[in-house]
């Protein structure tokens, strides 16, 4: 498989140009590099952007961690359907590594510490940026593997009047609605979605006391409503908001494995901002937000209640300052972020708060770039972190430029880390945590030319005080947390895109080693090598494409005693196509097949259960768009 992997990432890469690319394919620009608009040519850190196009073309019965696991350096852990409880791991780093910013709103849950991917509907998504590597010195606290900035449709991006409608396989059906417009200095943009599946069963093995043969589908509704006004040249007011609220079902062993186990998932991301020109050297903007994660489990796993309910709230405000200096330019951003929580458990404390302060300096002169960051976060529960990143670049040709960056990053522990209650068979919270931290370095050769782009990164992240759940005692079914591990993660990903011909072609290889130095086992659920392969092309109305995705041997479910993994899942590699008939007068017709010759593999596999991934899946369906 390694072997198979790294020729189609070298074949890619080593393609002779052929036509250009879009202009703006080229001078795309980019924020969470530097969080500020940064052209992709001139950035230090490892990113990718993920389009509005890419996005209608991974079809309205992908979710959002199957689109991210078609992104050089993550891959995708999911117990079961479309709908099922989604994480990602960027370059290794664990699931709860990885921020997630919804219209730059943070909208994770501070009791399990990780975003709820599989409620974030791509209906409503116009683009995703993807930075890989750590970047806590920007934004602080979870930032240690990466961060995935997710911004919603505007009225800007989107036709006056668009409707998507398809069904699929195992009872897979979408519907899509949306309104813009402008008049004068104002816009709006409403959108409303629902998808839901009837899914399949979510573990396949008989033998596991969870087992109960019916299928486990999803259903969710989300609605984003926009509006911004532009009173005159330099100042700009907006709103801006999306929730979405969705069931989905699995199967759990605990009081009997045949009840209807099912979570209420609720995101909710609202937000207002002000921008203003104060001087030509001078850009300022303030944004005020709060990000929601509800999740409501019935029937509960607490004996004697009702139902698990658990809600994060995130308040958050943020005044940046963007400064043109005479070189380059700089960053003062003052942030406050207030998180709380209410649940059915009974915590003993149910808030926290973050101040922070953020200082940049990025720019390039000759064939000179650079990025300076620096950031204080002081929280009311761990104190205070300092985080910082530097990094360099140098323009050795037109074409090839080189860089290198080191960083610091921290993830301050959950809610249930420190103050789950003390509960008989579960465990307790242990309040004397300090947060994981991690130390960086990177490495990147990039090369630019007509049509072609490739790049190669080599990086090393170091994480210590890993925070992991252990028995008190053997047999004793009782954990608590403690920081007790400390991971290594090196690697390489290397990136391609050309034209081959018509057909664009594009490549990702990653190649790593993510390991737990306290035992000198792999982290679990991370494959040492994987990467994807995929051309299109458009032949006059029809538009074509066809991807490979692949994976090598992951593990999953170490010995509780020892730590040792126990539990192998194979490599897979699957291939997918797409096609799409643009008819006149604003109506196309797609298809999608995702897993076309019906690979049987693993993502998760506990200690007792194999979790089902999906067969071969088919979706067709129609649109309709009025600009």
């Amino acid at each position: 498989m390694h072997k198979r992997l790294t020729i189609a990432a070298c074949a890619a890469s080593c393609l002779s140009p052929g036509f250009s690319f879009a202009a703006d394919q080229l001078a795309a620009v980019v924020v969470t590099a530097t969080r500020q608009a940064t052209r992709i040519s001139e950035v230090i850190a490892d990113v990718s952007v993920i389009d509005r196009e890419t996005i209608e073309q991974a079809g309205p019965s992908a979710t959002l961690g199957d689109l991210l696991a078609r992104t050089p350096g993550i891959e995708l852990s999911r117990a079961g359907s479309r709908g099922a409880s989604e994480s990602v791991f960027i370059r290794g780093a664990n699931a709860g590594h990885t921020l997630i910013l919804v219209d730059g709103l943070r909208i994770s849950s501070a009791t399990l510490g990780q975003s709820s991917l599989e409620a974030i509907p791509l209906a409503q998504v116009e683009r995703i940026e993807i930075l890989r590597g750590p970047a806590s010195a920007l934004y602080g606290s979870d930032a240690i593997g990466g961060v995935i900035r997710i911004t919603t449709r505007r009225a800007a991006d989107a036709p006056r009047l668009e409707v998507s409608a398809g069904v699929g396989s195992r009872g897979s059906r979408e519907l899509m609605l949306a309104h813009a417009n402008r008049v004068g200095q104002f816009d709006y943009a409403v959108r409303v979605a629902d998808s839901r599946a009837e899914g399949v069963n979510a573990i396949t093995n008989a033998a596991s006391p969870a087992y109960n043969p019916d299928r486990d589908g999803f259903a969710r509704r989300s609605l984003s409503l926009s509006a911004t006004w532009r009173p005159r040249e330099g100042i700009e007011l907006g709103a801006h908001g999306i929730e979405s609220d969705g069931v989905s079902h699995f199967d759990s062993s605990w009081p009997a494995a045949n009840l209807d186990w099912q979570t209420r998932t609720r995101v909710v991301a609202h937000g207002v901002f002000v921008r203003a020109r104060l001087a030509e050297a001078w850009q300022s903007e303030l944004r005020l937000g709060r990000g929601e994660d509800h999740s409501i489990t019935t029937p509960s796993s607490t004996a004697g209640q009702e139902r698990d309910a658990f809600r994060t709230r995130q308040d958050q405000v943020v005044w940046q300052n963007d400064l043109t200096l005479p070189l380059g330019r700089g960053l003062v951003a003052v942030e406050s972020l207030r998180e709380s929580i209410d649940s059915t458990n009974v915590y003993t404390d149910l808030q926290r708060r973050t101040d922070s302060l953020v200082l940049g300096w990025n720019g390039s002169t000759g064939a000179h770039f650079w990025q300076i960051a620096a950031r204080r976060d002081d929280n009311s529960q761990f104190g205070a972190r300092t985080t910082q990143t530097l990094g360099y670049g140098y323009r050795l040709t037109d074409a090839w430029r080189l860089s290198a960056s080191a960083g610091s990053s921290f993830k301050a522990p959950t809610f249930n880390d420190l103050y789950f209650p003390n509960t008989p068979f579960v465990g307790a919270g242990n309040p004397l945590l300090q947060p994981e931290s991690g130390r960086s370095r990177e490495l990147a050769l990039r090369y630019e030319m007509g049509s072609t782009e490739a790049a190669l990164t080599a990086f090393r992240n170091e994480i210590e005080n890993l925070i992991q759940w252990q028995e008190t005692a053997p047999g004793s079914f009782f954990f608590t947390p403690r920081n007790v591990a400390t991971a290594r993660i090196t690697g390489w990903t290397a990136t391609a895109k050309t034209w081959l011909g018509a057909w664009s072609v594009d490549a990702g290889l990653t190649v790593q080693e993510p390991k737990n130095l306290a035992n000198g086992e792999a982290l679990v659920r991370r494959a040492r090598q994987f990467g994807s392969l995929g051309a299109s092309r458009d032949f006059g109305h029809w538009s074509l494409g066809a991807e490979l995705q692949a994976s090598g041997p992951r593990y999953d479910a170490p010995d509780f005693t020892s730590g040792l993994n126990t539990k192998k899942m194979g490599g897979y590699g699957l291939v997918n196509l797409r096609g799409e008939l643009r008819l006149d007068q604003g109506w196309s017709l797609f298809a999608r097949v995702d897993n076309l010759f019906d690979k049987r593999y693993d993502v998760v596999r506990a200690s007792t259960s194999d979790f089902a991934a999906l067969g071969t899946t088919l979706f067709v369906g129609a649109r309709f768009a009025v600009q």
